[in-house]
């Protein structure tokens, strides 16, 4: 946004001086006029730069504050918290089947082993996992999807892509979640269960983020904070937490102080 409110100054400032320069110079040779501000966007893992942006502005400046975020702040506010905790877990009790899964093509077979218990025990005692039993008994949750299997053997992130409307994606993401959608229950869903189950489980992450929203606000560039934030996120959830030290920090701060030079 802030090359935006340059460009603008820049441009008005120019039009004055380009006015008087016209009269005194009708009969000199044009010269190419070269934009006062050229952005250069320069992230390998974030080829089309300019559209994320673009939709980076519609999702957040419009759509967030605009909708999401009054619905957000409406349903922490008001919902008695035994509520929105008894929502939460019945929508998140569905995903137990294919966490097993996926943490069993990992090799985890503890956490796969964990996500079918939680699935049992909250289903029966838990009355359809709306009272999180399982969590009370020491099996805490952990959801992996097909995304992260991926990961776990190496297929890279993928390029960096703001989705109008639904917000930051890795390529990765796109090609592969709709395999989590084959495991029962989720296979048995009707269109308007599953938008309704992907409607809740937002609107409970949406609301879980209102104490990051001055963080955000106040962020320099919005977008950039997001979408780092997002690649550490993928890499968490892949490494279980884990995230190995990368190894082209160094070369990465050097490129960054030449350019300074």
């Amino acid at each position: 946004m802030k090359y935006k409110w340059m460009l603008l100054s820049l441009m008005l400032g120019n039009s004055v001086f380009l006015a008087h320069a016209e009269e005194a110079s009708t009969n000199a040779p044009q010269a190419t006029v070269k934009p006062a501000v050229e952005v250069i966007y320069n992230d390998p893992r974030d080829p089309i730069e300019g559209f994320n942006r673009a939709m980076w502005d519609f999702n957040y400046l419009v759509l967030d504050r605009h909708l999401f975020r009054p619905i957000a702040h409406g349903y922490n506010d008001y919902l008695p918290l035994p509520v929105k905790l008894g929502v939460n877990n019945f929508v998140r009790n569905f995903e137990e089947p294919s966490s097993l899964v996926n943490n069993a093509l990992q090799g985890k077979w503890g956490w796969a082993a964990n996500a079918g218990g939680r699935f049992t025990v909250n289903t029966t005692l838990g009355l359809f996992g709306i009272i999180d039993v399982a969590d009370m008994m020491g099996m805490v949750r952990k959801q992996d999807q097909f995304n992260e299997v991926l990961g776990y053997y190496g297929v890279p992130n993928g390029p960096y892509f703001m989705a109008p409307f639904f917000g930051p994606y890795v390529t990765r993401e796109l090609a592969s979640d709709w395999v989590d959608g084959l495991y029962f229950p989720l296979s048995e869903f009707l269109l308007w269960q599953s938008i309704l189950k992907w409607g809740l489980k937002n609107l409970d992450s949406r609301a879980a983020a209102i104490d990051q929203e001055r963080l955000l606000d106040n962020a320099l560039d919005p977008y950039t904070f997001v979408k780092e934030a997002y690649f550490q996120y993928m890499d968490y959830k892949v490494y279980d937490g884990n995230v190995p030290s990368k190894q082209d920090d160094d070369e990465l701060l050097e490129e960054y102080l030449l350019e300074l030079e």
